[in-house]
């Protein structure tokens, strides 16, 4: 079997929003085409790493090296070039432009890629395709979010950083989207997300991490940290019993 590629590399990261200290010393490693995920509490960190990869925020000690090379200083533009796209939380599309707008709008970036990349985008989301020509403002709230996702692929990333990517999303659409992640992994991309939605999330997850009070405290597969006891109680109140975890 071939060993997995270490393509993001987080290392030893403190974070601060002003005076207040968000991550203390996170360390983690994404393997090109994983699918890693981030769950943890409201407020334990999880936006704030994804931006501090995607270089919106500074860290204050540690580094984050893309490709073997450090990223942390990089302004936003130039983390993008390099292939990290980061997808915020929500459903924000331009609605009084195009679906076929939207998605030229994500690939300034990389207009020299759009031959390439506007087949594969049509090919993981049809439901965009045959809506191109359609005002982003009048698609669903599951479409809307396909294109946003859609929009970050546009722009040549390598690694979408996702933000709570279920957020706000009906049972139908979620099911949908996380059939269209794995898609995206099969294609080549590597995906790293964080979110509340903590089983839906995890259950897309080829390695995750539990995320508390801005430290990493447990680690291995979706399916591992799903079981865990630990998880169970701290994120869904459910206590275990000799050792056992309720499902």
């Amino acid at each position: 079997m071939e060993k997995e590629k270490p393509l993001l590399t987080i290392c030893n990261l403190n974070v601060f929003y002003g005076d207040v200290q968000v991550l203390f010393k996170v360390s983690l490693t994404i393997c090109e085409g994983q699918i890693v995920s981030v769950v943890g509490l409201n407020g334990s960190g999880k936006t704030t790493l994804l931006k501090a990869v995607a270089g919106l925020l500074r860290p204050v000690q540690g580094t984050v090296s893309f490709a073997k090379k450090p990223i942390q200083t990089l302004p936003v533009h130039e983390v993008v070039r390099r292939g990290l796209v980061y997808v915020p939380e929500g459903m924000k599309v331009f609605p009084h432009m195009s679906v076929l707008e939207n998605l030229e709008m994500g690939s300034y970036t990389a207009r020299d890629q759009q031959d390439k990349l506007f087949p594969l985008v049509f090919e993981v989301f049809p439901v965009l395709a045959d809506k191109r020509k359609q005002q982003a403002g009048t698609l669903s709230g599951g479409q809307k979010r396909m294109l946003t996702v859609a929009r970050g692929l546009m722009s040549g990333a390598r690694v979408l950083l996702l933000d709570d990517p279920f957020l706000g999303m009906a049972p139908r659409d979620v099911n949908r989207l996380c059939n269209t992640l794995r898609q995206i992994r099969r294609h080549g991309f590597t995906l790293f997300m964080a979110g509340q939605h903590v089983r839906r999330i995890l259950n897309v997850a080829t390695k995750a991490y539990l995320l508390e009070e801005g430290k990493i405290t447990l680690s291995g597969s979706g399916d591992q940290l799903l079981g865990h006891p630990h998880l169970q109680e701290s994120l869904f109140g459910i206590v275990a019993e000799s050792g056992v975890a309720i499902p």
